[in-house]
């Protein structure tokens, strides 16, 4: 559970009601073998944990990190990087470094060894962080210090502002992925520089935040780099995202401070604030506008819904207990109103039990679809745990119907279980945030949270359909995003 905690996971809705999906870039001619959380990345997230109760699939994403290593690039200067796509040619939109991918890939070889003590995962991944840090930075003087940034993909010479709010899309990502290179190295002076970076980082957030006092209270906010007058409040895009960084920041860093006074929890702490004057009453609950680009949802979901702001306020009622008791109720006050928004509509839902297309018209997976609605149902009664027995007893039930829902609405190929896309393309898709990896990992997650051996079973039905087509190459696994239905 804790791999899952530390990534950009984003968890869905159970009937959905969002606007165009982010299918990304144009489809290549043939075959694409991507390195990101869309191919072999994502085989690693799922398949870790799944094997942690099926440990027959280590070799998969193992074999994933294999291939990683055998098609990453090197720059004149020795920096290691990859591209979003390995077969992508010259001038396509995928033949591009994307950050937040190469976050991505950096996370997964240091889960990977943490796993299994694998020393070359170890080492790749430590220099990939060292290639984001060193040759992928930009520096700019601010009246708070030195703001340290990123662009969504690498140019030489990109002089925009770069990423900001949210973490699969934002300067979350980054400060995780950083994190995790301080936790994983051992050279004190590349932990001095990635600690000058983070502190960078937040440089970065604190010159572009909106600051607004409200009843006395700071309120902190990121407003939309295309629209100043939308604050996105989801993890994917929004403040959420930023949110759950800073508060790990804070605990690793505890003397982090700029000049004005600043520190990391202060700003976690002040858009929190800002959360809680936006949320709305609703189903007994609360939700959010702006979770994902709509003013107006009913996702449960971990990117673009509730869940995902419903763990910053968790988290953040655990970070501040002891700082500030009263605030951290507050925070608990929320988190439960989340979780209470998302478990009446899921356990009152009245629709059909198979699901056309979960998640509106984004499909299956994590990010847009209904795979793992059930996330912070599950971190909630895990916190509460005897505590709220009526609430958590409502909340097994329904991530046990989200996930029988999800299992119920995939299709049987090969003796596999496969979730396609019939809506768009006519095809199976392997990506983490829209397709089958993902629903690997919600599966897995429900069915070791309730003990339920069909879930896992039907995990691994999943998971067989990409195992299956697997293909051997540089010592491991490459993993196609797309396949076609069976005629």
């Amino acid at each position: 559970m804790r791999l899952l905690l530390k990534n950009t996971i984003v968890f869905a809705v159970l009937a959905s009601c969002f606007g165009t999906p982010a299918w990304g870039v144009e489809m290549e001619d043939g075959p694409a073998y991507l390195t990101d959380s869309h191919g072999a990345s994502g085989v690693v997230h799922a398949f870790l944990e799944l094997s942690e109760v099926a440990p027959e699939y280590d070799k998969y994403w193992k074999g994933a990190l294999n291939w990683l290593m055998s098609v990453a690039k090197r720059d004149k200067q020795g920096y290691l990087y990859w591209y979003m796509s390995t077969t992508a040619p010259k001038g396509h939109p995928s033949h591009r470094i994307s950050i937040p991918g190469m976050c991505h890939v950096t996370r997964m070889f240091l889960a990977g060894y943490k796993r299994c003590g694998d020393e070359r995962y170890r080492k790749t991944g430590l220099e990939a962080a060292r290639t984001m840090v060193e040759r992928f930075s930009r520096q700019k003087q601010t009246p708070y210090g030195t703001a340290w940034a990123w662009s969504h993909a690498y140019r030489p010479n990109d002089r925009t502002q770069g990423l900001l709010a949210g973490h699969s899309h934002g300067l979350g990502n980054l400060i995780d992925t950083l994190l995790d290179a301080y936790e994983a190295a051992t050279d004190k002076a590349f932990k001095r520089e990635l600690e000058e970076a983070l502190t960078g980082l937040l440089v970065n957030l604190r010159a572009r935040a909106v600051q607004t006092q409200k009843d006395g209270r700071m309120l902190i906010a990121w407003p939309s780099r295309r629209n100043r007058d939308v604050v996105e409040t989801g993890y994917c895009y929004g403040q959420a995202g930023l949110v759950l960084p800073l508060l790990r920041l804070a605990e690793v860093f505890p003397n982090m401070k700029l000049s004005d006074g600043t520190t990391p929890l202060t700003l976690a702490n002040g858009s929190l604030r800002y959360l809680m004057s936006v949320a709305k009453e609703a189903r007994g609950g609360y939700v959010w506008p702006y979770m994902r680009h709509s003013k107006r949802s009913k996702n449960i979901g971990y990117g673009s819904g509730t869940a995902g702001i419903g763990w910053s306020f968790l988290r953040g009622a655990e970070v501040n207990r002891k700082i500030d008791p009263a605030f951290a109720e507050e925070c608990m006050k929320y988190a439960k109103g989340a979780v209470t928004y998302a478990v009446n509509l899921v356990l009152n839902y009245k629709g059909p039990g198979r699901l056309k297309q979960p998640g509106g018209e984004a499909g299956f997976g994590v990010c847009g679809g209904a795979a793992g609605g059930g996330f912070l149902l599950i971190q909630y009664a895990q916190t509460v745990g005897d505590r709220e027995p009526a609430l958590v007893q409502r909340i097994n039930r329904a991530v046990e119907r989200i996930a029988r829902m999800v299992v119920k609405s995939a299709t049987e190929i090969d003796g596999t279980l496969a979730c396609p896309d019939r809506t768009h393309f006519k095809r199976v898709n392997i990506a983490l945030d829209y397709g089958q990896t993902g629903i690997v990992l919600g599966l897995s997650v429900a069915g070791k949270y309730l003990k339920n051996e069909k879930l896992i079973d039907a995990a691994k039905k999943v998971a067989n359909y990409i195992a299956q087509r697997a293909l051997p190459e540089g010592g491991g696994y490459k993993f196609a995003q797309f396949h076609p239905l069976p005629k």
